[in-house]
């Protein structure tokens, strides 16, 4: 009698087992609650006096100490703390180089009298103007002539 072969399921080696649906809505409004209440936090302590670079700096590092120690959704929560901390701190970078650059612009002082750019007198163009227009009148003028003749 005939052995009949057994029909094998191949699977993938390193395929996924479950479904990966995402993390879910309790994770999300953790991240979003501690990224919010960072920058709430962040702000109330610039109000009170402290440099935004301190501020911004503290909340980062305390958030990631705090997200590398706790589990769970408290984890997730500090994560967004420490996510609005580099925001904040990124923003404050910017903003005290943006203050020197406009520092070193006023620092320049000013050239009194006509501009470099301003080379022609005033009126030149007008008076241009009248005459392209002038000599287009004439050119349109004489066409007529020459059509006609």
């Amino acid at each position: 009698m005939a052995v009949k072969k057994k029909a094998v399921k191949l699977r993938r080696r390193n395929a996924a087992r479950g479904s990966s649906a995402g993390p879910g809505m309790e994770n999300t409004l953790a991240a979003v609650l501690g990224g919010g209440g960072g920058a709430l936090l962040g702000g109330l302590l610039v109000r009170w006096g402290v440099t935004p670079e301190m501020s911004a700096l503290a909340m980062t590092v305390g958030g990631g100490v705090a997200a590398y120690t706790m589990a769970g959704t408290m984890r997730t929560a500090a994560s967004g703390l420490a996510a609005a901390g580099a925001g904040q701190l990124a923003l404050a970078l910017l903003a005290k180089e943006a203050t020197k650059e406009a520092d070193k612009v006023a620092a320049v002082p000013a050239t009194a009298g006509k501009p470099a750019n301003a080379l022609l007198p005033p009126g030149a163009v007008y008076e241009a103007f009248q005459r392209a227009q002038a000599i287009e009148l004439d050119d349109d003028h004489y066409d007529e002539e020459r059509i006609a003749a």
